[in-house]
């Protein structure tokens, strides 16, 4: 076998007829590297990017949500169902919440908006992302909200100036029924890294939003977290059959499946897009190795002469396409490590301010890696089939003759 494979290294090395590097194998070696580098390095990207985008959404939005089935409804804020949800299992916080949509003014421009309440306590989600001002506060006179960052800066608002907030809800008055609407006082402004929910969405106390919508005692639902992420799911399956009637539970995989989804089939569709370059460099090999029978006809006929069997010649050139694929995937994996490290500490690229994350993030997931390279060797191995059976079909007489 040691024979076999220095004969196999020697064919790849000199495999022109005069005996000199054919240029064939340098490109075959390139495509491979080439191939399997940019499947890793694009895998590694969007990985990154999913990631991020994960941590993004959730600083918006909780694990789990629970709400009347017919929506924009409410539910009793003393409900058997809050002590039934903090008794459960794998249920780390509860958080009551009011949301509705509103209509924002300001000085300059009025915009729909969605206010948020939670009780002052349950505010420290948003103070880990508030980037100008403060917390609002219970005992002022006029009460404060906090702003999503976009939409402050879509109102021309900053902290100290006040906001208009009209509520669909109706109140009589002394022209009949009108819109009931407060001014409230910007305290501060938050960034989730959500761009969507951050140029919507505005903070306030509970009892300010209940006052706001007409609502006593009640609240919109729960907003619930789980000890990790992937454990939201069975959680959410496991709350269905205890809610109340009237309400549902929903995990963030269910109310941002549109953009997992579609972020999920991109990265399917670019590594299918990708696969055909490692399956061009694959024939690259092909192509190289019928050349090399070509060319080597009359050492196979000397090796065939001197005692080598059909299992030993095809062996040679199975052996051939092997050390090929080795020195093409050593390049390929030294070009991903090299283009990792350039964009996880070199590159200072930074992205437009609506993407969700303004650098390049890159994620490494090592079994992503193995089936890739996995899926290249089994690919080179099938590559060198036709080859080595024509190599060793061949007439050593024939061979030896011309």
């Amino acid at each position: 076998m040691k024979v076999i494979r220095a004969i196999a290294w020697r064919f790849m090395m000199k495999g022109t007829e005069k005996g000199h590097f054919s240029l064939l194998t340098l490109f075959s070696w390139i495509a491979i590297g080439v191939g399997v580098a940019a499947m890793c390095g694009l895998l590694s990207v969007m990985y990154g990017f999913e990631n991020s985008l994960k941590t993004k959404v959730l600083n918006a939005y909780p694990h789990i949500i629970v709400s009347p089935e017919e929506g924009g409804g409410s539910i009793p804020e003393n409900s058997k169902g809050l002590k039934a949800l903090i008794e459960q299992p794998g249920i780390v916080r509860v958080v009551p919440f009011i949301e509705r949509e509103m209509i924002l003014q300001s000085r300059s421009r009025t915009l729909g908006g969605i206010i948020r309440g939670l009780s002052l306590k349950d505010f420290d989600q948003v103070q880990k992302g508030l980037v100008e001002g403060a917390l609002p506060l219970d005992s002022l006179e006029l009460s404060e909200v906090v702003l999503g960052q976009e939409l402050a800066h879509r109102l021309n608002l900053y902290p100290g100036d006040t906001v208009k907030i009209i509520s669909p809800t109706t109140k009589m008055g002394l022209m009949g029924s009108v819109p009931k609407s407060e001014t409230f006082k910007v305290s501060g402004l938050y960034a989730s890294g959500h761009y969507e929910f951050d140029e919507q969405y505005l903070y306030m106390l509970k009892e300010d939003a209940q006052d706001l919508v007409g609502w006593t005692q009640a609240i919109s639902g729960y907003h619930l977290w789980t000890p990790t992420l992937e454990e939201a799911d069975q959680v959410q399956k496991t709350l269905t059959p205890i809610l109340d009637k009237g309400l549902k539970a929903e995990s963030w995989s269910v109310f941002n499946a549109a953009l997992f989804q579609s972020l999920k089939l991109e990265q399917y569709c670019m590594s299918t897009i990708l696969s055909f370059a490692i399956l061009i460099a694959v024939m690259n090999i092909v192509i190289t190795l019928m050349m090399h029978v070509t060319h080597k006809r009359k050492n196979i006929g000397v090796l065939r002469a001197l005692g080598a069997s059909k299992t030993q010649i095809q062996k040679i050139f199975i052996w051939q396409g092997t050390w090929m694929g080795i020195v093409g995937l050593s390049f390929g994996a030294v070009l991903t490590a090299l283009f990792i490290i350039y964009v996880k500490y070199f590159s200072h690229y930074q992205l437009p301010e609506i993407y969700y994350d303004r650098s390049i993030p890159i994620d490494i997931r090592p079994l992503s890696f193995l089936i890739i390279f996995g899926g290249a060797i089994c690919f080179i191995y099938l590559a060198t089939l036709l080859p080595s059976r024509k190599a060793a079909k061949l007439d050593p007489i024939e061979a030896i003759r011309e």
